[in-house]
């Protein structure tokens, strides 16, 4: 299916959708809960069974996995691989971390190493606590005497913000480890590097197999029903902008049991005009929010879509759920298994 080109505003909007996201990342991944369409009415994936930590390649160190003989400590200087697939060398353990996305500090709360935030921007929310970390801006434009001043040993971003990133390297010196995942099979993997990288890899191993549960318990409901309903997943109504493959929301959608009508879409963000979706006549609608969700049922050139008719539109509670990959997709996930398979799933 032919996708429009993206205007300057569409990709303005989408960019910050992604930044406030932190899900930054949209290369495709072959591997069981990444991305690539599924045939109407098949189940073709299949329910993790990698471990956290467990090595991709015999014989090769996986990304935060520490040497053979070695205990869940870090033992440092280590080189990892980062979300953006980059070798960074971390000489001692990190004191002072300054979190450059919402969800690298989401995450970083939930490892137990909140403590030691010493800087945030000001789109990281959650949790609560966050909001006492001191903020250095937004990074549009990037405030570097504020980001400097925070004096960190290691920076954590998201991927979107090269420029950043590579100033912050290459004029000033600093370390920067990339937090970026798009599946969840990505972010088994990322998340346990981070910990390895704050040593906290027990606490991200902890996180990856809770979240394995949840997908896997899901999978286990899913695996029997031959159902599978399409969907349409809102990100901006104007001009009008889906989920693609390479999102966690792509995912989500095909691990609950559905079909993800742009799944053949060349980006994680594309632009779908009307007549797309028309032609594609979803069986639900999902929107970021409610309000936009209760928009959707009374728009202009929408009432003879079949979700509409039929009243399956549906707004996501709280977006970043869904989009924020740190512990809270496994709610996120949940929500879109009820959403799909109401009946299976008691709602």
């Amino acid at each position: 299916m032919q996708q429009r080109k993206i205007g300057p505003a569409l990709t303005a909007a989408l960019l910050m959708i992604t930044l406030l996201a932190g899900c930054g990342s949209n290369r495709p991944n072959g591997r069981p809960g990444g991305t690539g369409q599924q045939p109407a009415g098949q189940q073709t994936r299949a329910p993790s069974t990698q471990q956290p930590g467990d090595q991709g390649n015999p014989g090769q160190q996986a990304p935060g996995e520490p040497a053979a003989g070695e205990g869940k400590q870090t033992v440092y200087p280590i080189t990892l691989i980062d979300g953006d697939g980059r070798e960074i060398t971390i000489e001692a353990e990190p004191q002072r971390i300054l979190s450059l996305g919402p969800s690298a500090t989401e995450v970083l709360f939930a490892l137990g190493r909140g403590d030691r935030l010493v800087g945030r921007t000001d789109w990281c929310n959650f949790p609560e606590a966050a909001l006492e970390v001191p903020p250095v801006g937004s990074l549009f434009p990037p405030d570097y005497e504020r980001i400097l001043s925070t004096e960190p040993d290691l920076v954590v971003m998201i991927e979107g913000s090269v420029d950043v990133r590579e100033r912050l390297e290459q004029e000033y010196g600093l370390t920067v480890f990339v937090y970026a995942p798009a599946t969840f099979e990505q972010l088994y993997t990322q998340m346990v590097a981070l910990g390895q990288a704050v040593n906290a890899r027990e606490a991200a191993e902890a996180i990856v197999a809770e979240i394995q549960g949840e997908v896997d318990a899901i999978y286990t409901k899913i695996l029997p029903i031959s159902y599978s309903p399409s969907v349409f997943y809102q990100v901006w109504p104007d001009p009008l902008s889906t989920a693609g493959p390479g999102s966690f929301i792509d995912d989500m959608i095909r691990i609950a049991g559905g079909i993800n009508v742009a799944g053949d879409a060349d980006s994680a963000w594309p632009a779908y005009s009307l007549e797309q979706l028309l032609a594609a006549d979803p069986a639900v609608i999902v929107a970021g929010s409610e309000a936009m969700a209760q928009d959707i049922l009374t728009r202009p050139g929408w009432e003879s879509l079949r979700a509409v008719r039929e009243g399956r539109v549906y707004g996501v509670p709280n977006e970043d759920i869904v989009v924020r990959p740190g512990p809270r997709l496994a709610e996120g996930l949940r929500w879109f298994a009820e959403t799909l398979h109401p009946g299976l799933f008691g709602r």
